[in-house]
């Protein structure tokens, strides 16, 4: 049996974990969607103008021909390699005027920003959206104003950059951007959290499914179920919003660690509820903000994220996670600089080595994990009281994990990724293979450091980083025990063919 050992710290005190993970490469949940490997962009403190746009100090080799930080430019298409990117909010959206931000800058009026209390220059609008998004090499995204927007401002939005006839907003983008070819946007999303008392002109989940929104709540709300049995005919996606640890509200009293790394169980449980409710609404219908600092606990959190997308390959089809640079983001910007939050590796990882290809596509797995589970306290504190006795309940677990199959003619490969969610306890799990055995070598990769609230720094952007080791299976074998350290997050790409 080969054996892994992540991280070289001190042992702990106590015994460790002792847990099991299940893989057969023939259970396949479904083709992941490439689409979850996505995220979003909004006039949100320096997310826009310092973190897409450059400073005004930032050095001229760091701005492209279009204006853009070449930098963040660059870990968007070759490190994180993300489809799709969401413009312009975010609760932003609900009070924007998209006709602000079109035409010369000089002639584009500064409004009061209603959102998040500031002001918008609208120096970047539109256009410079569409050209971003064509030298990061992602499809846009863009969400309508469903707050004080109007139906003719969604109408003329669309038209100004799909419209391909002699139209008023057609020929408009032709004198804005110089070219005659429509942007092609396929992703439009009609407003924003409009449940929420945070959001301008906020609606009722009856008065949002009579204005034809399709954004959801939670997953586990009547909001929701409210909104796909009015909408199912009508939406090819249905967007849930969740947060796990979101500010200080839920830092406050020593309990931040528990609830940020199991508040994807909350999600999952939303994702299965909403899961119910479309093939209840399908069969009705009869229808085919500013900086926030990350350390590793967030780290964590945000690799259990991507178990959980993984694990509902079949029902999950984008996933944008908020937001891309400078406001409650993976990567930070400041004049001539930029970080890697600890946030930023699992999205590299995941994207890295759980993506697809044209030649090889990736499958999610069914993966059963036997391991002890976490009894305390949870937010959502309801999803603890679901840990027993309910089918398909919000397991707990402290080991939690998914896995794809990536077949392909010159070798095929599984992809396992395991989160050690104890905050004191290294695991030992052994990781058993059904129907196949290893080829040659694997590769560990694992993200650790000896205190959980570890973070990047601009003096220190490694303190928190990606490890890798190589190991080598013994022959004919079907089994790897590896060792995660506590509070780890591990990734084994492993080569295999049938037994």
């Amino acid at each position: 049996m080969a054996s892994t050992d992540t991280g070289h710290s001190e042992r702990v005190n106590g015994a460790p974990i002792q847990a099991a993970i299940h893989i057969d490469p023939a259970r396949q949940v479904a083709q992941v969607d490439n689409r979850i490997f996505s995220s979003f962009i909004e006039h949100l403190g320096k997310c826009i103008y310092g973190g897409v746009v450059p400073y005004k100090d930032d050095r001229p080799e760091l701005i492209s021909e279009r204006g853009f930080r070449k930098d963040v430019l660059g870990l968007v298409r070759d490190d994180l390699k993300l489809s799709v990117i969401r413009y312009p909010g975010g609760n932003f959206v609900s009070s924007y005027r998209w006709k602000d931000g079109i035409g010369p800058k000089e002639l584009r009026p500064r409004r009061p920003e209603l959102a998040w209390g500031s002001e918008e220059s609208n120096q970047f609008g539109t256009d410079e959206y569409i050209q971003w998004c064509r030298e990061a090499r992602v499809e846009p995204y863009i969400c309508l104003n469903m707050g004080t927007g109007t139906l003719e401002d969604a109408l003329d939005w669309v038209e100004y950059c799909n419209g391909s006839g002699n139209t008023y907003w057609a020929n408009k983008r032709r004198q804005n951007s110089g070219s005659h070819e429509p942007y092609h946007v396929k992703y439009w999303g009609l407003g924003n959290e409009m449940y929420g008392p945070w959001t301008i002109n906020n609606l009722t989940a009856d008065e949002y499914t009579r204005k034809a929104q399709h954004s959801g709540q939670n997953g586990y709300n009547l909001w929701d179920a409210t909104l796909l049995q009015g909408l199912a005919k009508f939406v090819d996606l249905h967007s849930i919003h969740n947060f796990s640890g979101f500010g200080e509200r839920d830092r406050s009293d020593g309990k931040d660690y528990e609830r940020r790394v199991f508040g994807t169980e909350a999600a999952e449980k939303g994702i299965q509820i909403t899961r119910s409710l479309i093939d209840l609404a399908v069969s009705n219908n009869t229808v085919s903000a500013s900086y926030q600092h990350y350390d590793l606990t967030d780290c964590l959190a945000m690799a259990s994220w991507f178990n959980v997308f993984i694990r509902n390959a079949d029902i999950i089809a984008m996933a944008n996670n908020a937001q891309l640079v400078n406001a409650i983001a993976p990567i930070l910007t400041a004049p001539n600089k930029l970080l890697k939050q600890t946030t930023f590796y699992p999205y590299y990882l995941f994207s890295n080595h759980m993506r697809g290809a044209v030649d090889a596509p990736s499958f999610s797995l069914t993966v059963h994990v036997d391991s002890p589970t976490y009894s305390g306290e949870t937010l959502p504190q309801w999803i603890g009281g679901l840990r027993e006795g309910h089918n398909q309940s919000p397991s707990c677990k402290w080991i939690d994990s998914s896995a794809v199959f990536i077949p392909h003619t010159e070798g095929s490969k599984v992809v396992v990724s395991i989160v050690n969610r104890h905050p004191t306890a290294e695991a030992n799990i052994d990781i058993k293979l059904a129907g196949y055995t290893g080829v040659g070598s694997y590769t560990t990769y694992y993200i650790y450091h000896p205190s959980a609230d570890a973070a990047n720094t601009f003096e220190s952007p490694e303190n928190v980083k990606v490890n890798e080791t190589q190991d080598t299976w013994e022959n004919g074998e079907n089994r790897i025990r590896v060792v995660v350290k506590e509070h780890c997050f591990t990734m084994l790409v492993i080569p295999v063919k049938q037994a």
